[in-house]
């Protein structure tokens, strides 16, 4: 039996449904039981608990074999916190092996506010004497897209402190693919995978290709951490403008460019390219109009 965390989130609900059609026992982890019924296949098996409340998790663990913990969202603090209640919890009900969703950018010497989180969340994972897979993580896709592309279209223009950087972008359909694929078949050897596109790209080249994509140009501008902050704190509430202005200085020093065929390997097949990912998914290309 196989427990997804998250599992009303995007990356978490695609799991259930990969799991399930390849015949797994399934349950899903949720906080929110109505809005998991509207989100997930109504045949879904559901056990409710906040990743604040330890002993409700416990419980929601009894009979799990295995877990797959989608990493948690938010206040940097919060989510430290949540991978840390989740791996106690999953350590004392005797789950047998965790799939855990990390990021690349786990260095200490990283300016990313969330890669002390998360390099947090994988030594409580080797502590907690639960058999582990890691699936570190590229930028998604989506996140290029939601956060940063679509807000350029109204100035025609993406501006963002991360310099000459690259990233190796990865749609979060994908990575949902390989964590099922990893989760049907654990291997309990504490492999790390790297989940990343085969292309690393520049911004001009991510403006160019949603430009042509949309038929709307959009020019790529570096700017300054200060002036990203003053633009970016006038649509988003803390802490977004700091984890998104780290992030380009993340990529600025070029720790999102690392490609990968760890996907291939897992899925055997080919993760779609960020050219593909906008022809499918971008308000306004020719497949969404």
């Amino acid at each position: 039996m196989i427990l997804v965390t998250g599992a009303t989130g995007h990356v978490g609900r695609t799991v259930v449904r990969h799991l399930a059609a390849l015949g797994c026992e399934v349950v899903a982890l949720v906080r929110n039981a109505e809005a998991a019924s509207r989100l997930l296949p109504p045949s879904s098996a559901l056990r409710v608990a906040d990743y604040d409340d330890i002993l409700a998790m416990k419980a929601a663990f009894a009979g799990i074999d295995e877990m797959v913990l989608v990493s948690s969202d938010g206040e940097a603090r919060a989510v430290m916190r949540h991978h840390a209640n989740v791996l106690e919890a999953a350590a004392a009900a005797n789950i047998r092996h965790i799939v855990f969703t990390s990021i690349i950018d786990t260095d200490w010497q990283s300016p990313f506010y969330f890669a002390p989180v998360y390099r947090d969340a994988e030594r409580r994972l080797a502590a907690c004497g639960v058999p582990s897979t890691i699936l570190r993580c590229g930028l998604y896709c989506d996140f290029i897209l939601e956060h940063w592309l679509v807000p350029s279209q109204v100035s025609g223009e993406l501006v963002l402190p991360a310099g000459h950087g690259r990233v190796a972008p990865i749609s979060r359909d994908d990575v949902a693919a390989a964590v099922a694929a990893v989760a049907a078949k654990p291997d309990r050897t504490g492999t790390i995978h790297t989940l990343a596109g085969q292309r690393a790209l520049d911004f001009g080249e991510i403006a160019a290709c949603y430009g042509e994509m949309t038929a709307r140009p959009v020019r790529y501008r570096p700017c300054s951490v200060d002036e990203y902050l003053a633009l970016a704190s006038a649509r988003l509430d803390d802490p977004w403008p700091r984890a998104f202005s780290s992030l380009c200085a993340s990529i600025a020093e070029g720790r999102y460019s690392r490609t990968s065929n760890d996907f291939s390997a897992i899925t055997g097949r080919q993760p779609e390219s960020f050219a593909e990912f906008l022809r499918r998914a971008s308000p306004g290309s020719p497949r969404t109009r």
